[in-house]
C-alpha cells in the first residue's frame, strides 16, 4: 500500500504534532465526503482510494475538475481559510485513507511556519492538476482524455486493472455515456484495454501512452515540481 505523499513530506516535528489526531478509515466507492456550499469538518488522505472532485451544474450534469489519491488529499487548504466546500467531492475508487480533523490541522498550522507551507505546495499541486483538465476537456478529444485518465488513475492504484464503470468515467471524461461505451469498445478492439463487469484492464501499456495526451505527463511534472521540495525534509 502506498503511504501519503503529504504525510511523508511532514518534518519529524510536524508529523508528531498531527499523528494523535490521524485515524484510517475505509471509503466505499460513492461515499461522498464534501458537498458544495457544506462545510468541512475533516481533511481526507488517500493511501490507495482515489477522491474524485466535480463541478455539479444546476441542472444536474457533473464534470470532475480533479482527481485525489495518495500524491496530496482534500481539505488542506481549508485549514488556512473557509471550512465550506465549493465542490462535490465523491469516492472515486474506494479504499484506504487518513481522516484528520481540520480544526486539529487548523491548530497545528497555527503556529508551525512549515507546516504552512507544506500545506500551500500541495494546494498548488491541485491547482495545477485542476488548470490542466480544464485546458484538456476544452482542448483534446475524448479518446485522449480517457487515456490520460486511465494512466493517472493506474499511477495511484499501483494496478493494471481499474474497478471503473462507464458511468463514473462519462463523469471523469465529461461526455456521455454512450461515447464512454463506444471509445472503450474501440480501444479493446485494438488491444489496448479489455473492459468487463466494471473493471477495466490495461494491456498495452505502450500504446494508451501514445493515445494519452501530453496533459499526463504535464501534470505528473507540475505535482512534482510544486511537492518535490517539501518531500523528505528533516525534523
Amino acid at each position: 500500500m502506498p503511504a501519503n505523499r503529504f504525510i511523508e513530506s511532514l518534518s519529524s516535528a510536524d508529523a508528531a504534532a498531527l499523528q494523535p489526531h490521524l485515524r484510517r478509515r475505509i471509503l466505499a466507492r460513492d461515499d461522498v465526503i464534501a458537498r458544495e456550499g457544506a462545510p468541512i469538518d475533516h481533511v481526507y488522505l488517500p493511501l490507495n482510494a482515489i477522491l474524485s472532485v466535480v463541478a455539479v451544474m444546476g441542472d444536474g450534469r457533473q464534470v470532475e475538475t480533479r482527481t485525489i489519491g495518495f500524491e496530496g488529499g482534500h481539505g488542506l487548504l481549508h485549514a488556512l481559510g473557509s471550512p465550506l466546500s465549493f465542490e462535490r467531492v465523491i469516492t472515486q475508487v474506494g479504499g484506504e485513507v487518513y481522516a484528520l480533523p481540520l480544526s486539529a490541522l487548523a491548530e497545528a498550522a497555527a503556529t508551525r511556519p512549515s507546516l504552512v507551507s507544506n500545506i500551500v505546495s500541495f494546494a498548488q499541486a491541485s491547482l495545477i492538476q485542476s488548470a490542466q483538465t480544464t485546458a484538456c476537456n476544452a482542448l483534446h478529444d475524448a479518446e485522449q482524455r480517457l487515456c490520460r485518465w486511465l494512466l493517472m488513475t493506474r499511477d495511484r492504484l499501483g494496478a493494471e486493472v481499474l474497478p471503473l464503470t462507464q458511468e463514473h468515467l462519462s463523469i471523469m471524461v465529461g461526455v456521455q455515456r454512450t461515447t464512454v461505451t463506444a471509445i472503450a469498445g474501440a480501444l479493446q478492439a485494438r488491444g489496448v484495454v479489455a473492459y468487463s463487469r466494471g473493471k477495466i484492464r490495461i494491456t498495452d501499456t505502450a500504446a494508451i501512452c501514445a493515445i494519452a495526451c501530453e496533459c499526463y505527463a504535464s501534470i505528473d511534472r507540475g505535482v512534482d515540481l510544486m511537492v518535490g521540495a517539501h518531500e523528505a525534509v528533516p525534523g
